[in-house]
């Protein structure tokens, strides 16, 4: 009886920090989203969905299900996640809107009432 080797792909993160990321990369991400952000507002979406593609693989995590990312921009602790849109927890504080990734929503989440 033969043995089965079985090999262990290394597991793609769902998320990443910025300062995780060299400066230039940071600086190319932001920008990627940023420009992804412009389209979507004016909604162009393949164009937002091509660039939010380029920035999922410039920085090397698993592709969300959504296929799009956000920025956690949570005002208790700035994290500056970068995660799936689909997960992230949002508030209003006056007439701004800021989100929380999972982790800052479940340890400190804000509601804008604070």
């Amino acid at each position: 009886m033969g043995h089965a080797v079985m090999t262990h792909a290394p597991t793609q993160p769902s998320e990443i920090h910025p300062h995780h990321l060299s400066a230039p990369i940071a600086d190319q991400v932001n920008e990627l989203l940023n420009q992804a952000d412009d389209y979507a507002d004016r909604r162009e979406l393949t164009a937002s969905a091509l660039l939010h593609a380029q920035a999922i693989r410039l920085i090397g995590i698993r592709p969300p299900a959504s296929g799009e990312l956000t920025r956690c921009t949570c005002q208790a602790c700035y994290c500056s996640c970068i995660f799936d849109a689909a997960t992230a927890r949002t508030y209003l504080d006056g007439t701004i809107e800021f989100v929380q990734c999972t982790r800052c929503a479940d340890e400190h989440r804000l509601t804008g009432d604070e």
